[in-house]
């Protein structure tokens, strides 16, 4: 192997290692820079691409799948957050630390971003440090936008400094935003410099509803999963779909039960379409199944299931876990110690490409659901039939089939090692659909075979307190519409009756922001465990180096 492989392929490993949700942006940004130079030098990428590695694969062929798994996990883009450095092989350039205080006269307290009453004056000081030194580094300029749940906006710079000091203060319980990049005499970002994501919240335990839920809305979801229960899943006819959703191949047809168990070419074409890191060895230690379930709506219940072999009687919980936003093409999750269903929201064929299939309806039909911005799949114009309601009827077709021993017999040594217990996990819009699942189980457990749901984990949510925007908060990705009261997770989060965790709520997320995560989360009623994790600096995506950190952690019962 030649050094220059050599020192890529132990860089992606570094980064392969960790999890989607753990993983920093320092890591992703060093092979995304082997992914740009491979783009601008074709020597190099010759001589990466000569090296098979241990996997079996090319460098570049484990950095898209790495990326298109992360991107699955987030519902983003993220190498549109990235940055290209001059020298790829080091990571130079800086990082920001933020750092908050309150101002009495004319002293600074340092205090939590989290710990501000409303009418408090907030100071930050967002200081750059060279990433080589760990150093503070002067540059030329920074630049600043802050925007706040007041309604207020402004943007300015500092000039000649390695400080950018900025004050804020809030009339209500809400949220303050700020970015801040170093930029040159022209106003262009720094190459390899990263961005100051930060924020504060303000008597954030009193952040509360934009707008009261519907009086009905528990009436509506018990209908809408009485309808469902009257749609038998292991159904392998397909009845037709008449109605306001727009979908692309043809999937009514594809609309009925299929169960697929994984081989040996099963696992070479997950490696084809570069979904996932199945093996042909893994296939001795799992079953591994493409579930498809009919549905309500245009498209099937389509899942992964992954049973363990070998497990103790009753030994094993069920994970169930879900997607971000847009759409990309589901990977199998497998774990020992449980058995593993992966929701895949969209109802669209397992296993197809990212590029040309996926890709078409990223670009199509998947690209603003639910969104209310006006698009295709956006609005919420019939309540019984939109794009969100068979999202949430096909997460539940898939637990509901997994749980009930008269529905799923037919998969061997489900139910002899499965414990009766589930946990919901996701982030982003896999969170949303957690906070909902949990929700709605509530419901659905009423109705089909018994289980106990124990926990709810929802990284990021998204689609929390949607009417936010109409009341002058710093709004989040999604617009607002009439009838989206019915599938905000702001509103379905008073039903939940288990412990829900927050593994991290970023205070520069304008994805989704902290303003509505935190009505959501105080919205859960009280008596229920509830955990949440806020980080300094960090946005959607981004995630600051472990050692500058600043996580700002509450937990309630």
């Amino acid at each position: 192997m030649s050094e220059l492989a050599r020192k890529a392929y132990e860089a992606y490993k570094r980064t392969a290692k960790m999890n989607f949700v753990q993983v920093t942006t320092a890591k992703l940004n060093v092979i995304y820079n082997i992914e740009c130079r491979m783009k601008r030098d074709p020597e190099y990428k010759r001589e990466l691409d000569s090296f098979v590695t241990e996997e079996g694969e090319t460098i570049s062929a484990l950095i898209e799948k790495y990326f298109t798994g992360y991107n699955a996990r987030h519902g983003l883009e993220i190498r549109e957050t990235l940055t290209e450095f001059l020298d790829p092989d080091f990571a130079e350039g800086a990082y920001f630390v933020i750092d908050t205080y309150k101002k009495l006269g004319e002293e600074l307290i340092p205090t939590a971003p989290t710990e501000f009453n409303v009418g408090d004056i907030a100071h930050a000081e967002i200081k750059l440090f060279s990433h080589a030194e760990h150093a503070p580094l002067k540059t030329q300029k920074i630049w600043y936008i802050i925007m706040t749940d007041d309604g207020e906006k402004r943007e300015g710079f500092a000039e000649s400094t390695d400080t950018l000091e900025i004050e804020f203060s809030l009339s209500r319980p809400g949220w303050v935003y700020f970015r801040a990049n170093a930029v040159d005499e022209g106003g262009k970002n720094i190459l390899g410099f990263d961005t100051a994501f930060g924020g504060a919240l303000f008597d954030w335990q009193e952040i509360s509803l934009t707008k009261k839920p519907p009086s009905d809305l528990y009436e509506f979801w018990n209908r809408a999963i009485d309808r469902l229960m009257k749609t038998y899943p292991t159904d392998t006819s397909a009845d037709g779909y008449e109605g306001l959703v727009e979908y692309e191949y043809d999937m009514p047809k594809e609309n009925h039960f299929e169960l697929v168990k994984f081989n040996e070419d099963y696992v070479r074409m997950l490696r084809d379409y570069k979904i996932g890191n199945i093996t042909e060895q893994m296939l001795e230690s799992f079953d591994f199944y493409e579930l498809n379930l009919k549905a309500p709506g245009p498209c099937h219940s389509a899942n992964y299931l992954t049973v363990p072999k070998g497990a103790d009687p009753k030994s094993l919980y069920l994970q169930v876990s879900f997607d971000g936003y847009s759409a990309y093409p589901s990977s199998p999750a497998y774990s020992k110690n449980c058995i593993c269903l992966h929701c895949s929201h969209h109802g669209y064929k397992l296993p197809r490409p990212l590029e040309g299939y996926y890709m078409k309806l990223r670009q199509g039909v998947c690209m603003h659901y639910g969104l209310g911005d006006g698009k295709p799949n956006s609005l919420y114009e019939d309540l019984n039939d939109n794009y969100m309601i068979y999202l949430h009827l096909r997460n539940l077709q898939a637990i509901r089939f997994v749980t009930d021993p008269a529905l799923s017999s037919m998969i061997k040594g489900l139910h002899d090692i499965w414990n009766g217990e589930v946990r919901l996990t996701g982030g982003s819009m896999g969170g949303y659909q957690a906070i909902c699942t949990a929700a709605l189980l509530t419901i659905l457990v009423k109705k089909s075979a018994p289980f106990k749901l124990l926990s709810a984990n929802a990284n990021i949510p998204a689609f929390c307190n949607l009417a936010g925007r109409t009341d002058n908060r710093v709004p989040c990705m999604t617009y607002y519409t009439e009838g989206m009261e019915y599938f905000d997770a702001a509103h379905l989060s008073a039903f939940i009756d288990v412990p829900v965790t927050i593994p991290r709520v970023g205070l520069g997320d304008k994805t989704c922001s902290p303003n509505g995560i935190v009505a959501m989360f105080n919205n859960i009623k009280k008596g229920v465990h509830k955990e949440i994790n806020f980080l300094q600096g960090s946005d959607h995506g981004f995630l600051p180096e472990p050692d500058v950190q600043k996580w700002f952690k509450y937990s309630f019962d």
